[in-house]
């Protein structure tokens, strides 16, 4: 029983993240990051648009890894 609470968190967290990454480079909270005015250089680098894309397919990654965990949930708890 416990096992399967623990892939459900698992399956959870592995879709709030990816939601999450996927979506919040591309809001307005993204460009008023604080470490942005103590290290003006990280400027260029996190406001790039090549960027937000890169941290989005982290986002796309992780809810691709929770729907393959979710397919495949049979395979793990199959009794022997």
């Amino acid at each position: 029983m416990i096992h399967k609470v623990l892939f459900f968190v698992y399956v959870l967290y592995c879709f709030e993240v990816g939601v999450f990454l996927l979506l919040f480079p591309w809001w307005e909270v993204w460009d008023q990051n604080s470490l942005l005015q103590y290290y003006p250089g990280l400027k260029l680098v996190i406001l790039n648009n090549f960027f937000r894309g890169a941290v989005s397919g982290l986002g796309l990654a992780n809810l691709v890894l929770g729907a393959w965990e979710v397919a495949h949930f049979s395979q793990y708890f199959r009794k022997a």
